[in-house]
């Protein structure tokens, strides 16, 4: 009797726990889908639609493609564009992907979400750029 118990309890913690992390994944999914999308740059009226209408404001359609165009220009070619780290806060999801240009070895695109229900909507986007390396002084080289 106890092992059929255990078993029973063993099924149901791995039944909940498949469907809790189905549901994250559709989210992330979705902001994926919207990470693309804005990153394809044709379509600024399909992507407004997956903005907060807070972010719509400051990203207009000419800074959109005035973004792009700086990207295209400052980066050329983007090679990569990997996932790296997803923050999953109480009320916005971060996803930082790690880009790699045929001009700028490494840079970090960073998407802020907000979720409506299950539907994930744009907030906010920036780009991180390494820092500069600063040269040591000729004189602390010496020491």
């Amino acid at each position: 009797m106890k092992k059929i118990f255990m078993l029973l309890v063993m099924v149901m913690t791995l039944a909940v726990s498949a469907v809790c992390s189905a549901a994250g994944g559709k989210v992330l999914d979705a902001e994926e889908a919207i990470v693309a999308k804005f990153m394809e740059g044709n379509n600024y009226k399909a992507v407004s639609s997956m903005m907060t209408a807070e972010m719509q404001k400051d990203w207009t359609e000419k800074n959109y493609t005035n973004m792009h165009e700086q990207v295209a220009k400052n980066f050329g070619k983007l090679t990569t564009n990997r996932l790296r780290v997803i923050e999953k806060l109480d009320d916005a999801d971060i996803l930082t992907y790690q880009i790699i240009g045929e001009k700028i070895p490494s840079a970090r695109f960073v998407y802020v979400f907000v979720l409506n229900g299950e539907k994930p909507m744009l907030r906010d986007f920036e780009i991180l750029l390494p820092r500069p390396k600063k040269e040591a002084p000729a004189n602390a080289a010496g020491k």
